[in-house]
């Protein structure tokens, strides 16, 4: 793993589950726990992240243009869609380095596509 800290916003590589579980690829994901739980636990919650962008965007999807003043900070390189529908529990072993960080602003956002995804706020709120 990265020589930094991994916390809650770090933008990581990491070998990201297929859904059917058949094989893994290497992809920047969103760390997702709380700092506090990051220290007594062995995984980390992920958050999907993709340049490639779907057909149609989801309530639960926020793209991250690259033209956004706080988008050098992520570590990125290109326009990216961040689908708070596709969440996973991973083992940090599988978090191979870490890109960047996300700036609270974009985490909030971020926060409340989970929160539709998780059913606690309603889709009408999201807002792209």
């Amino acid at each position: 793993m990265a020589h930094r800290i991994v916390k809650r916003g770090s933008v990581v590589l990491v070998r990201y589950p297929f859904t059917d579980l058949t094989s893994t690829k290497v992809r920047p994901a969103v760390v997702f726990t709380p700092d506090w739980l990051l220290p007594k636990v062995d995984e980390v919650i992920c958050l999907f992240v993709s340049s490639v962008m779907p057909q149609e965007l989801l309530p639960t999807d926020f793209v991250f243009e690259k033209e956004h003043v706080l988008f050098s900070a992520s570590g990125l390189k290109k326009r990216s869609v961040f689908r708070a529908h596709k969440l996973a529990v991973l083992h940090r072993s599988l978090v191979l380095r870490i890109l960047g960080e996300l700036e609270i602003e974009i985490m909030r956002e971020i926060e409340k596509r989970v929160q539709i995804a998780l059913g606690i706020r309603p889709p009408q709120e999201a807002v792209n």
